[in-house]
């Protein structure tokens, strides 16, 4: 009851801040005129027609989106898993070095390079015809339809004048956000594949081979159905992730739920119901997608799980070794060698050559009159905008000193797991105080404001200071999560939920929207979106605790007490050194995401290292060198995100 006090307060208050500024509430808008046009999709919408039919055609965009990249995702993912898989040292690391780059960069970075590249494609007069009348041009992808008109007939694009006619039109805009969400996508299901096939219990494979089957026939009546039932969970997240990761479409121009919602609110200002009908709608997605899912696992699950114990398929299957037998021991190795190394040779000396070869590191100019590699040279003067945005040069000096303090606190508390326990606590701390005195003005006399707070320093200190604000918060939602009493687990458990289930965009939109209402508009864009990965991370990372914690025996406490221990000393001393070690690796995975989640805070407007990117590649000077720039992006969260997955594992080990 305080807790629903509290709430219809907030909203009362919201609705009082909303009607000083001057707007009506209420979801009566939703019956005016949209103002705006959506002329792609199945459902189009004249300007005269209403915000809710806007709203159901970004829905069915959003929809239309998830359901191509999903089933592309999972053919190219399980592809590479199955690779992973092979006993042929070259395919399984060739599978590794094409998923761990997608895996540890992200989502939003390399849909613009997508896009980018699909921008630079010839245009409708030079358009590439792979089929006939299928054209592919910098306008998009047209293909013939077919019309469910009585009868059947087929429409074919032809060319006429300056475009295409006919047909269905595929914008860039689509595709970029189609095949970059499905590419994204392909590398974790290729580990959940990997990980499911290597799950499968080798009693049952035995029992396979021992029936005669034949390998084809193992596959499909053993292997794949039990790996099955163990890779459709984390299967479940990911088809919920493609619809929640296609918002990023509001970052590149196409109109999918919430870019609708967005202009919505942008337009009417009517941000708290906007923001409800976003929330509302991923919400039930989520809850549709979980419930048939979870259907689906049931009916996998009848199996005896009597069945399912002893050891698993993987520990019989270790990772190949580079032999020259392994290689070329046999006429068939030796065959699938040459087919897999003559494409990598090939494209080893075409990226060298590009990237190293042939490629300008020191004169810009230089770049425009070669053109054969790459414009090292670009990034190399575009350096300082990169690392402080716009940054004052008098700010420069505390700018350094603060990311060099974050980085050794980083090194120090998540990747030097040899250090012994006090000194990873006082170099975090001694960290944060450089940071703290660097950026409040000491020793340079004057401090840096917030909204100086600019590129790759905006990056790390969102980073870091929401994981330190997170944790806390977490245990705290574990906790509450845990509780008996329903006035703490329930509001617990629906602040989870609608964290995990709502996009990333759409909480940084909404903290954009609500929270200059809650302060009269007097707080920074980086509070908000610190406020949104604080939230989001601490409600990712609370299940990765409230897991650990179950995983602690319940007779702990109740030996600590026998003891002679208090309740919250055994909570200290007994359980949460183990739930501790327990969570390490989940948690440093959930650490990963929110490095990578960082760069999405370009769309409140923080001018973080990706929007320096964009800023440089806005110029018309430097557009041409977009995929130099983005790499040298991509390059940062590469290795942050490698060293945290590398921590990760080196704890998983140790924890077991």
């Amino acid at each position: 009851m305080i807790l629903t006090a509290l709430a219809a307060l907030l909203l009362n208050y919201l609705q009082h801040a909303q009607a000083a500024r001057g707007v009506r509430g209420g979801f009566g808008f939703l019956e005016q005129a949209a103002g705006f046009r959506i002329a792609e999709g199945l459902f189009v919408v004249a300007p005269e027609q209403s915000y809710s039919m806007a709203i159901v055609a970004g829905l069915v965009n959003t929809l239309t989106v998830a359901a191509l990249a999903q089933p592309c995702a999972t053919v190219l993912g399980a592809l590479l898993g199955l690779l992973r898989l092979s006993r042929h040292p070259l395919l399984a690391r060739v599978s590794a070095l094409l998923t761990e780059p997608l895996r540890n960069t992200p989502v939003l970075l390399q849909l613009f390079v997508w896009y980018g590249l699909l921008l630079n494609l010839p245009d409708v007069r030079q358009a590439w015809t792979p089929l006939p009348h299928v054209f592919l041009s910098n306008r998009g992808l047209a293909l013939p339809a077919l019309h469910a008109v009585w009868p059947l007939s087929l429409d074919l694009p032809q060319r006429q004048g300056f475009g295409i006619h006919g047909g269905w039109q595929i914008s860039i805009e689509f595709a970029a956000l189609t095949l970059g969400l499905a590419v994204f996508h392909a590398a974790y299901v290729a580990d959940i594949v990997r990980g499911a096939v290597r799950a499968v219990p080798l009693g049952l494979v035995e029992a396979g081979q021992a029936l005669a089957l034949t390998p084809v026939r193992l596959w499909q009546r053993v292997i794949l159905p039990n790996a099955a039932r163990a890779g459709l969970p984390p299967y479940a997240n990911q088809c919920l992730a493609v619809i929640k990761n296609s918002t990023l479409a509001v970052a590149i121009g196409f109109q999918d739920l919430m870019a609708v919602i967005n202009t919505a609110i942008t337009q009417t200002g009517l941000a708290l119901e906007g923001m409800t009908l976003a929330t509302g709608i991923y919400l039930a997605l989520a809850m549709l997608l979980g419930t048939g899912l979870a259907a689906w696992n049931h009916r996998l699950s009848r199996q005896d799980a009597g069945s399912l114990q002893g050891p698993r398929w993987g520990a019989r299957q270790p990772v190949p070794r580079l032999t020259a037998n392994a290689l070329w021991g046999t006429p068939a190795r030796l065959l699938v060698t040459v087919l897999a190394l003559a494409p990598l040779a090939w494209l080893a000396w075409l990226s060298s050559a590009w990237a190293l070869v042939d490629a300008v590191w020191r004169e810009p100019a230089a770049c425009a009159a070669d053109g054969a590699g790459a414009c090292w040279a670009a990034v190399r003067a575009n350096f300082p905008l990169l690392v402080y945005g716009t940054m004052p040069p008098e700010d420069r000096p505390a700018a350094t000193v603060a990311i060099f303090a974050l980085a050794v606190g980083v090194w120090g508390g998540a990747l030097a797991s040899r250090w012994p326990g006090r000194v990873r606590v006082c170099t975090v701390g001694l960290a944060v105080v450089v940071t703290l005195s660097a950026l409040a003005g000491w020793p340079w006399g004057h401090a840096v404001p917030v909204l100086r707070w600019n590129g790759l320093l905006a990056t790390t200190l969102l980073a870091i200071a929401a994981l330190l604000f997170a944790l806390p918060l977490a245990m705290f939602l574990a906790l509450a999560r845990r509780a008996r009493r329903a006035i703490l687990s329930w509001p617990a458990t629906f602040l989870i939920e609608a964290a995990r289930g709502v996009p990333m965009p759409a909480q940084l939109l909404f903290a954009s929207f609500v929270l200059p209402l809650l302060f009269d508009g007097g707080i920074a864009k980086f509070w908000m979106a610190l406020a949104a990965l604080t939230l989001h991370t601490a409600c990712l990372l609370a299940e990765v605790l409230r897991g650990a914690l179950q995983a602690v025996p319940a007779g702990q406490v109740n030996a600590a007490r026998a003891l002679g221990m208090s309740t919250p000393a055994a909570w200290w001393h007994v359980i949460w050194p183990q739930a501790r070690r327990i969570a390490t690796p989940a948690a440093l995975g959930v650490f990963v995401g929110a490095v990578k989640d960082t760069s999405l805070v370009g769309i409140i407007g923080v001018f973080d290292l990706l929007g320096a990117a964009k800023t440089v590649i806005a110029d018309t000077v430097w557009r041409p060198y977009y995929v130099e720039l983005y790499a040298a992006v991509a390059l940062f969260y590469f290795v942050v995100c490698v060293l945290l997955s590398r921590a990760a594992r080196r704890a998983e080990a140790g924890a077991a």
